[in-house]
């Protein structure tokens, strides 16, 4: 019996510099329309789109050199994020990234922006099949930690997921939505379970780690010998997830506590 295999691989989506910034006017790309509306008493979320908030973002990331430790991505300088915001976040349909805007502190050098800048959220591998999606990633800089703005960007993020088309403010109505990071990122295993995701498991090997030089990252473990990808060590994650049951069975109040919280 014979086969065969007519697969040929896709070239590189590459991202040259004149695509740093995205098209003009700014195409979000994701294959649910957007809430005009996505906020709390705090906190505003908006399509992170780079000609608006790439400089107030990394404002904040150069304060902190290890802010992009626990992403297992390439994030040695400003081009890299800009890379990943546009070959990840938006040139696939699955994925959305937002601006967190705290309304409660103005940028008086950018009153447009209704509040600072304090960090980015987002969505990605996002089903209209199958009704699921994954928080991710999940930047909060570092003027803005231990505040309200993680609880409330996330708190957004899950109504939004997981509140019914039909109600007020509409939601998509996903069944499931999934959290991954790393086992030692206390800050963000805190965050998930206070928001209502339940533990499921640790992924073994879960994803590569693109180490740079002078910028840490989280942990990793060296393959064996004759990986494919040699020079990456891999890395494990804890898995958590919050479904629609969770969500209606407390998830929701979880979130709204979080909110009234002064």
């Amino acid at each position: 019996m014979s086969f065969t295999n007519s697969y040929v691989a896709e070239a590189p989506d590459v991202v040259s510099d004149a695509d740093l910034y995205g098209p003009d006017p700014y195409d979000v790309n994701f294959i649910y329309s957007i809430p005009t509306e996505l906020s709390s008493s705090k906190v505003h979320l908006v399509p992170f789109i780079p000609r608006l908030h790439i400089d107030a973002f990394l404002d904040g990331v150069r304060k902190k050199d290890s802010m992009f430790q626990y992403i297992p991505l390439a994030m040695e300088g400003p081009d890299d994020f800009l890379r990943f915001v546009e070959s990840i976040m938006r040139r696939d349909v699955r994925n959305i990234l937002f601006a967190i805007i705290d309304t409660t502190r103005p940028d008086l050098t950018r009153p447009t922006l209704g509040g600072s800048v304090a960090g980015a959220i987002g969505l990605a591998y996002t089903s209209s099949t199958a009704l699921t999606t994954e928080v991710g990633p999940v930047i909060v800089l570092p003027d803005f930690q231990r505040t309200h703005v993680g609880s409330h960007a996330v708190g957004l993020i899950l109504r939004w997921a997981l509140e019914l088309p039909s109600t007020s403010p509409p939601g998509l109505g996903m069944r499931r939505v999934v959290w991954t990071t790393g086992p030692t990122n206390a800050s963000s295993n805190g965050l998930a379970i206070r928001m209502g995701f339940k533990y499921e498991g640790l992924i073994r090997w879960a994803c590569t780690i693109h180490q740079v030089e002078g910028y840490p990252k989280e942990g990793g473990k060296p393959p064996r010998e004759g990986d494919p990808m040699p020079g990456l060590p891999g890395r494990d994650s804890n898995l958590y997830a919050q479904c629609w049951d969770d969500w209606e069975g407390g998830g929701r109040e979880l979130v709204e506590h979080a909110f009234a919280r002064v």
